[in-house]
C-alpha cells in the first residue's frame, strides 16, 4: 500500500533527525521514540554484542527502564535465545526473534519470562547495521502486547529506515566518540580515516579533507573532472549518481530501495566502500556542512572496506544446516562441560539441550564433544 503523505512527511522528519545524530548524539532518544511512534514499537535501542565472550552493551535507547538495561548487561546478555545467529545475519536485513527461534521456544526461555516480558515485550524487529567475525552492532523496535508479533507492516517500515539507520552509525564512527555534540565540524572532518567528499547538487567537489586528496591523487577509485566527482566502478559511479538525482525535499525519493553502502574495487583489487549522506533541504546537517564547503548537498566518505572471516561456529552452522537454537547450543558446548551447566547458562531446560545435542551430532556425524571442538576448529578460515 503506498504511504499517505502525512506518514511520508513524518518518514522524513525521522530521516532527517537520524542524520542529525551525527553531529549531536544526545537527539538519539527523541529520534527512537519517533521511531518507534512510526513502526508500532514499545521500546527500541541500538548496541552490540560480542558473542564470544557474553558481553554486550546499549548504546543508545528508549523505552527500557534503567534498571532492566543494567539487568541485561550484567545477566541477561548471555541468556538471549537469538545468539550466535543473529550476529551471522548480511547487515541491513531485516529479522524478527520468531525467524531464529521458534515462538514457543522463546517464549518458555528465562530471558522473556524474566526479562522481556515483566516489560511487556512481546517480539523484535532487528537488523545489524555492521557485524564483524563474532559480534555485530545491531538496531532493534521491540513490540509489545499491544501491537502484537512482529508483522509484515512493521518490517516494510524498519526496512526503509534501515539504510539511514546504517549510513549514520557507520559515518559516525568516523567521528569516534569522544564528544558528544560535534562544535567543529570542518576539524573534525580532518581527524577522520575516511576520504570525505562534500558536493553540491550537481555533483561537483566543494570540499575535501587531506585523505580524500590522496585518494584523487591515486585515481583508480575516484576522480574530480568537469563532470564532477566520479568514481572509477561503473556501477558504483551509478548508485552515486541515483543517490544523487533525486530531490532531497519531494518525501516520495525516500522510498527509492538504495544500497546503504557503495562498493569500490580499487585497481588492485581491493575492496573499499563508500557511503553517500544526503543533506536535508534546511537541516541543521545541511548548514553545519554548508559552513564548511559552500552548497553543500550531500557527503561522500570512502574507506577501505573490514575483512570479515567467519568464525568457526558461523562456518559449521552453514556447512552442516545447524538451526539458530542448534547452532547456540553448539557454542555453549564448546566451553560447558554438562548439560545442567549448558541449560543454566542458556536459560532452557536440560531437555532441550538434550534434544539440541542429539541433532548435532547426527548432523555433524561426531559423537562425542571432542569431535564437535575438532569440528569447530577445522571450519575456521
Amino acid at each position: 500500500m503506498k504511504p499517505s503523505t502525512s506518514e511520508l512527511d513524518g518518514l522524513s522528519e525521522i530521516i532527517g533527525l537520524i542524520y542529525d545524530t551525527i553531529l549531536d548524539e544526545t537527539i538519539w532518544p527523541e529520534t527512537l521514540q519517533k521511531i518507534c511512534n512510526y513502526t508500532g514499537g514499545t521500546a527500541s535501542r541500538i548496541y552490540w554484542r560480542d558473542a564470544t565472550n557474553g558481553v554486550g552493551e546499549t548504546v543508545y535507547s528508549w523505552g527500557i527502564a534503567p534498571e532492566f538495561l543494567r539487568l541485561y548487561r550484567e545477566k541477561f546478555v548471555t541468556l538471549n535465545p537469538t545468539y550466535p545467529a543473529s550476529i551471522f545475519i548480511k547487515p541491513g536485513d531485516v529479522f524478527s526473534s520468531r525467524d531464529l527461534v521458534p515462538s514457543e521456544e522463546f517464549q518458555a526461555s528465562r530471558f522473556f519470562r524474566e526479562w522481556a516480558a515483566p516489560q511487556g515485550f512481546l517480539d523484535a524487529a532487528i537488523f545489524n547495521i555492521q557485524r564483524y567475525e563474532a559480534s555485530a552492532a545491531a538496531f532493534t523496535v521491540i513490540t509489545g502486547d499491544g501491537y502484537g508479533l512482529v508483522d509484515e507492516t512493521l518490517r516494510v517500515r524498519l526496512k526503509r529506515l534501515a539504510p539511514h539507520l546504517q549510513r549514520s552509525a557507520i559515518i559516525r564512527r568516523e567521528f569516534g566518540r569522544q564528544e558528544k555534540r560535534i562544535l567543529s565540524l570542518e576539524a573534525a572532518l580532518n581527524r577522520v580515516e575516511a576520504g570525505v567528499f562534500i558536493l553540491d547538487p550537481g555533483g561537483r567537489v566543494t570540499w575535501t579533507n587531506e585523505n580524500a586528496q590522496s585518494l584523487l591523487t591515486r585515481g583508480d577509485i575516484v576522480r574530480d573532472d568537469a563532470f564532477g566527482l566520479t568514481l572509477s566502478d561503473p556501477n558504483a559511479h551509478r548508485l552515486l549518481r541515483e543517490g544523487l538525482s533525486g530531490d532531497g525535499g519531494q518525501p516520495e525519493q525516500l522510498l527509492q530501495d538504495r544500497p546503504a553502502l557503495i562498493k569500490l574495487i580499487d585497481s588492485q583489487g581491493d575492496e573499499w566502500i563508500a557511503s553517500l549522506m544526503q543533506l536535508a533541504p534546511r537541516s541543521q546537517t545541511q548548514a553545519a556542512f554548508e559552513r564548511v564547503g559552500r552548497s553543500a548537498r550531500a557527503a561522500l566518505f570512502v574507506r577501505r572496506a573490514e575483512t570479515v572471516p567467519k568464525s568457526g561456529i558461523e562456518a559449521c552452522a552453514i556447512l552442516y544446516g545447524l538451526t539458530p537454537s542448534e547452532t547456540r547450543v553448539l557454542q555453549a558446548a564448546l566451553d560447558i562441560h554438562t548439560v545442567a551447566e549448558m541449560a543454566s547458562a542458556l536459560g532452557v531446560s536440560p531437555n532441550t539441550i538434550k534434544k539440541h545435542l542429539s541433532a548435532i551430532f547426527a548432523k555433524m556425524g561426531v559423537s562425542r564433544r571432542a569431535g564437535l571442538i575438532r569440528l569447530v576448529m577445522a571450519a575456521r578460515p
